[in-house]
This record gives C-alpha cells, structure tokens and sequence, in this order.
C-alpha cells in the first residue's frame, strides 16, 4: 500500500511539473496566439493562468480514467496517457487562414485511444498473474517501470507537439509587439534564420514605433519588398489590420522606405526633397540611398564590401 502511493505521488508531481514547465516556458507564446484565433479575437491568454488551469484539468483527466480502470502497480502510470495525448494536442493546434486547425490529429487520436484501450484491457488481465515485487522505495522496480513509461510519455509530447523554432520565434515576436515590447521583439528578429512577409511587416512596425525605421531598419532580415510594409495580402496574428494602417497610412517614413524596399530609387530621389528638402536633415539611409541614387545614375556602383546593416549591402543583396 505504502508503495503504491508513494508511486501516485511521484507520477502526481512529475505529470503536473511537467505539464506547467511546458506550457508556460516553451509554449506560452503558440497557446497566445491559438486561442486568440479559436475565439476570434474576443478573448485572450494569460500564460500562468492558462498553465495551471490545463494542468489541473489534465490531472482530473488522469484521476478519472484512474478511478475508471483500477489499475494499478506497474499499470498505474499508463492512466496519463490521455493526459500526455491532450497536452500534446493542444499544444501542437496549427494557425490558418481562418482561424485554427488539428490537424492530422483528428484521426490519429481516435487510433491513438482505441490502442490505448487495449494495451489497458491487457494490463488489466495480466494484473492478477504479475510477479511479486522485488524491491521497494525510492529504487525500487516498480518506481523506474513507472519512469520508463512516463519517460516514453515525456518523448511523444516533444516529439510530436508542436516544437518548430521559427513558428516559436514568429509567435514570439507577435506576442512582444502585442505587448508593445518592441525591442525585446526585434531582439528575437536578429535570431531567427530566415523570416517572412508577415515577420518583416512586423519588424518594420516595430522599428517605426521605437522610431529607428530611417537608420537601423536594414540590420535586420526582411523580405517581401514594399508590399511587407502594410496589411493588406498578408496579416498579424495578434494584430488587427485597422491598428497597422492607422500607423502607417500617412506616415512619410512609410512611403520613403516602401521605395528603398522596393529598390525604387527613381520615385525615392523625387519624393525625398518634399519631406527633406536640406541634405543635413535627412537620416542616415535617405543620405546613403540618395547618394547611391546619384552614383548609380552616373552609372557606377560603389566598392565592395558593403558595410553590415547598410542599405546599400540591401539593395544589392538581390
């Protein structure tokens, strides 16, 4: 008796340790954006809260499949498998274009418990005619069957839930810009190995609220060329299109840099004068895309190599 329970309670604090420390350091982020587009915006996450609630639940989940099966010794642990299976879903829910997904796991869940339910009926035959334990305590036989069987649980939840570094980077920096966090946001940008139209428009709306959008944009990755500045063919997660437009609508800055990004140099050099008419008042990327204006009118390139960050190393970066 003395053994069985102290095994609930090693399995009792393992699932929920783990549990917790997933969802609020690893996936707090993704569960932000999940449930902001599965209640259409109307409701939102808080990452502690949001942990310990799904934890909780998760663990009356176990105890009534528990109180439903009886197993118990070596079988006990196997009653947090439906636990393990729906942390591991609901951290792998996918974004679409209208709100989210299951995927795949819309069929291989129901196999996934069908298989559960025998691999249970067996353990459940097999209980009367299993062996005597050999040992007891902390070291004892059926304390590491039980590790084993919730190792393999730990190995599926990572495995097969949603661990993809730059869906978690993206999601990230929409959830620091959300929280209008934009240098802790554009810290994550610099990280990421490749980005998208949705992270640059993202990268260029936090540039331009620290208001650095005129020389230290071209430090970071972007693609997508003009049409990444504005909402429109692509969207936020987190953010609503009327709260990007209304920033960038009739903001100068925005229109001399949808030029730069689209390499115009020709509209860039005629719209300049009418917001900077004195060559010492415009920033540091009007003064080098000007100047690379004039050279290359003339018909010259400057020399390589192109200083990092610069937007002459962009616009010859194509």
């Amino acid at each position: 008796m003395m053994e069985s329970r102290f095994i609930r309670i090693i399995c009792a604090v393992l699932f929920c340790l783990f549990s917790f420390c997933y969802l609020y350091f690893f996936q707090a982020d993704v569960m932000t954006i999940v449930q902001h587009l599965a209640s259409g915006g109307q409701t939102f996450y808080n990452p502690l809260l949001g942990a310990v609630l799904i934890t909780i639940t998760l663990k009356l989940l176990q105890v009534g499949i528990s109180s439903w099966t009886k197993l118990s010794k070596r079988g006990y642990a196997l009653t947090y498998f439906s636990s393990f299976l729906l942390l591991t879903i609901v951290s792998d829910i996918r974004p679409t274009a209208t709100g989210v997904t299951l995927g795949s796991w819309l069929w291989i869940a129901p196999l996934l418990l069908i298989l559960y339910a025998i691999i249970v009926i067996m353990t459940k035959r097999f209980e009367p005619y299993e062996p005597e334990l050999r040992s007891f305590g902390i070291f004892s036989q059926l304390t590491w069957v039980s590790l084993a069987i919730f190792l393999s649980f730990f190995l599926f939840t990572g495995l097969f839930s949603n661990t993809d570094k730059y869906y978690h980077q993206r999601a990230k920096v929409e959830a620091l810009i959300d929280k209008r966090d934009y240098a802790g946001a554009l810290q994550v940008v610099k990280t990421m190995p490749h980005t998208d139209s949705v992270t640059s428009m993202l990268t260029v709306y936090a540039v331009a609220r620290r208001g650095h959008l005129a020389d230290s944009l071209f430090y970071y990755p972007l693609v997508g060329e003009g049409r990444a500045l504005r909402p429109g063919r692509i969207h936020s997660w987190l953010q609503p299109d009327s709260v990007l437009l209304k920033v960038t609508r009739t903001s100068a800055n925005y229109q001399l840099i949808g030029f730069l990004l689209d390499r115009n140099l020709h509209d860039f050099a005629r719209y300049l004068p009418q917001y900077y008419p004195v060559d010492s008042l415009r920033p540091r990327y009007y003064k080098e895309a000007y100047d690379l204006y004039v050279l290359c009118k003339k018909g010259l390139t400057p020399d390589k190599p192109y200083k990092k960050g610069s937007y002459t190393a962009y616009y010859f970066s194509k």
